[in-house]
């Protein structure tokens, strides 16, 4: 028998992620954002490149424009601080051009970066919230990524992929529930489409008893997920990642 998950840390931690919107004016003290990155930084990276890194923005100024650029989230600029998370190449273009080596840049460079990105970043929301805080991810940033970029005054072969809000929280807004487990874990195959409607049909039941209890019945998971994907978005993103340094080849 599995034992619960109070009985282990991490994993009490993981279940009870929700997304915060809503903090105090306290600020996050610089120890443990430090403590907080070193634990991050531990995440895993492919072959040692570390190819990411995190960019505080603690101007007043900077934190108040970003808020309209990322579709006027206020908690970009009334969390305890605020991170832009960033796929770094630069490090290891720098060091090809000091030894005088080609830099051989494609689609899988940028994708390790990404990748490097990601499993720090969710390793540090897991450590912010291991220490008491709130977190939101903050994927409104890539609204317009050129104008941020001209804001943060990134160099090239930097790439912007979302920012983090942090803080101590001043709501509990409830934990969404997720598919269930057998609709992400299958073994040896994926499923036929018969099995994931059946599992989706599962979460959705959730999902309105979700949606009903704050007010907001008829809603479900499935009906908000199709609407999201009718039409494209953010369809600038290759152009300005390409100018950035980025390869799709």
């Amino acid at each position: 028998m599995t034992a619960p998950e109070s009985q282990h840390p991490v994993l009490g931690v993981m279940h009870a992620h929700r997304s915060i919107r809503r903090f105090t004016a306290d600020v996050v003290p610089d120890l443990d954002i430090q403590r907080a990155v070193e634990a991050a930084q531990c995440a895993a990276t492919s072959s040692w490149i570390q190819a990411y890194s995190l960019l505080q923005v603690t101007e007043h100024e900077t934190r108040t424009q970003l808020v309209e650029l990322v579709g006027g989230q206020p908690q970009v600029a009334r969390a305890g601080a605020f991170f832009v998370v960033l796929a770094d190449t630069r490090r290891h273009r720098l060091l090809a051009e000091r030894a005088g080596a080609p830099y051989a840049n494609n689609l899988e460079v940028f994708l390790l970066a990404t990748v490097d990105a990601s499993l720090f970043a969710q390793n540090l929301a897991l450590a912010f919230e291991s220490l008491g805080y709130g977190i939101c991810y903050i994927g409104g940033l890539r609204n317009e990524l050129p104008t941020v970029d001209r804001l943060l005054r990134l160099p090239h072969g930097v790439f912007p992929l979302f920012g983090m809000a942090v803080g101590s929280a001043a709501e509990d807004p409830g934990i969404r529930p997720r598919l269930p487990s057998d609709a992400v874990w299958f073994r040896d195959r994926y499923p036929d489409d018969e099995v994931m409607f059946e599992a989706i049909e599962r979460h959705d039941v959730e999902a309105r008893a979700y949606y009903t209890e704050r007010g907001a019945p008829g809603r479900d998971w499935s009906g908000g997920t199709w609407r999201k994907f009718r039409a494209p978005s953010r369809t600038d993103l290759a152009e300005y990642f390409s100018s950035k340094g980025a390869s799709f080849e």
